[in-house]
């Protein structure tokens, strides 16, 4: 087939530019509700015992949707040509928006009617809460998919050897859209009601769709041939369902945490969702090797650039969650009192834009570098800069350890793990056929997410553990109550986090074993 460079009549990065536009709206909308939780929560009148757990899954649903989003739309893009794909999702997600901006009104009302049809008298701001939810879940199935469809298209317009660097520039616009959600979401609020702000997106996206509509008129819609699995993919979207939900799937890694103690411990519905994810992954590898057309052809990872890129993007979303935690907290356990917590928040925003930042802008010069040193050794230079971030947050971090050095070491985390973004897509985008090439863009997305999962799981609960164990140890007896000894408590917890960096040196070490392994091969066909 002729490549698409041949028929596009415009500029490539013109169309490129246009389509980073709702890649930016729909990872700005992962984290904007997070800056105005406490206002929703007292616009819906939620009972304070219970708000925060309950308004957690504004945030947590919408990044499950968002997961269970790329599984599939990836697939369909393959099928049914990315620009169809595209405008549907766009307008998904513009009835996402609608449904929340409106979601006290019509949505309230029609849910309510349906609980009563039930038999049930619910209290109302729990309805309203619902019909919130199920609003943020239809926006997170639309823009969950804009990314993958997003890196696909790059393969469409970019001839293999041209791609590190349109690449690198989705992953930075989609990273700089979730990391200023905060900072947006909180200045917007100050100015017009939340109600705005997803009312807002609805103008916006649909000029969105008309300049997409332009920019893609030329460019060939490439379809593959075969049908949808739809039991691959009921499969695999349930095995990720109870893999968030068993590792506690709302826990907000963004938020400011102040303490281990605020901290989710593992659920207690950890095991038998960890079960039910490990049978239905099973059975989803046992279907896709038995179906004509699957989900995702595993013949793929039998190619070195997939299966190594995979892994190593596994590794760098574990790492990413250590320094999106570490910081709040340590900010917060060195307060003196809850006015100081409240002031805390802005310090917290900025040092974690030490991190953010860096690694958002250090993906442009991840691609210019993959397309002259390979994507290995970029991928390899990315981490071992990473690699000395962390050692430095071991070997420094004390409970007075100073803002500047913080964000320094920040920064050298960020520009580390930003500089993988483009050379890990590139290689497994380029290792993909040109059939697969939606698959593969969302696996790219998906194992970075899975592995963050992962991350603030396993790190929380084995955090909590080393905190108990060394002030048990310090202060003497058995249990310990933390309030009778919070500077023991808070200059541990500190201790505890420098630890952290430790295990993302470790883990960034790891991740250097399929980084080595990269090959610059040509792109299959």
């Amino acid at each position: 087939m002729t490549d698409a460079k041949n028929h596009v009549s415009i500029n490539p990065w013109v169309v490129l530019a246009v389509i980073c536009i709702p890649v930016f709206v729909g990872s700005l909308d992962l984290t904007v509700v997070s800056a105005f939780l406490p206002e929703l929560i007292i616009d819906l009148q939620l009972p304070l015992q219970t708000a925060l757990d309950d308004a957690a899954w504004i945030l947590s649903g919408y990044l499950l949707a968002y997961t269970v989003s790329l599984t599939f739309m990836g697939r369909v893009s393959d099928l049914v040509g990315r620009r169809t794909v595209y405008v549907a999702c766009l307008l998904i997600f513009i009835a996402g928006s609608v449904l929340v901006a409106t979601a006290n009104q019509a949505p309230t009302q029609i849910l309510y009617s349906i609980y009563r049809r039930l038999g049930e008298r619910p209290d109302i701001a729990y309805v309203n809460l619902q019909a919130l939810i199920a609003g943020r879940i239809v926006q997170a199935l639309g823009a969950g998919a804009l990314v993958p469809v997003s890196l696909a298209l790059v393969g469409d317009l970019f001839p293999p050897e041209r791609r590190a660097r349109p690449l690198g520039l989705v992953a930075a616009v989609d990273t700089l859209g979730w990391v200023l959600g905060h900072l947006y979401g909180g200045i917007m609020v100050q100015f017009v009601h939340w109600h705005w702000l997803f009312w807002i997106n609805v103008p916006l996206t649909l000029i969105t769709i008309g300049l997409v509509l332009w920019a893609l008129r030329n460019v060939p819609q490439y379809r593959a041939e075969g049908r949808f699995d739809f039991l691959g993919t009921a499969l695999i979207v349930a095995a990720l369902i109870c893999l968030n939900i068993g590792l506690g799937a709302n826990v907000d890694i963004s938020s400011s945490a102040g303490n281990f103690e605020e901290l989710q411990q593992l659920p207690v519905y950890f095991v038998p969702m960890m079960a039910l994810a490990a049978i239905f992954l099973a059975a989803f590898v046992f279907a896709e090797s038995r179906v004509r057309y699957p989900l995702v052809n595993l013949s793929m990872f039998r190619r070195r650039n997939v299966s190594s890129g995979a892994l190593v993007n596994l590794f760098v979303g574990f790492c990413l969650v250590i320094g999106l935690v570490s910081v709040p907290i340590l900010i917060n356990v060195r307060q003196e009192d809850a006015r100081a917590l409240t002031e805390a928040a802005l310090e917290v925003g900025l040092l974690l834009s030490t991190l953010t930042i860096p690694m958002a802008l250090a993906a442009v010069p991840g691609g210019w570098l993959s397309d002259r040193i390979g994507y290995r050794w970029t991928t390899v230079g990315g981490l071992g800069l990473a690699i000395i971030g962390f050692l430095a947050v071991w070997q420094t971090w004390t409970f007075d350890i100073s803002r500047v050095v913080i964000g320094v070491e920040m920064a050298v985390i960020g520009v580390g793990l930003g500089l993988t973004f483009s050379p890990i897509s590139a290689a497994v985008i380029n290792a993909a056929r040109q059939t697969e090439r939606g698959v593969a863009s969302a696996l790219v997305i998906i194992l970075r997410l899975i592995g963050m999962t992962i991350s603030v799981s396993a790190l929380t609960t084995i955090s909590l553990q080393r905190v108990n164990a060394l002030a048990a140890l310090e202060i003497g007896g058995g249990a310990v109550d933390p309030y009778q000894a919070v500077d023991t408590y808070a200059r541990i917890t500190v201790q505890v986090l420098g630890e952290l960096g430790l295990v993302g040196a470790i883990m960034c070490a790891l991740a250097l074993i399929p980084a080595i392994l990269l090959r610059q091969d040509a792109p299959e066909n």
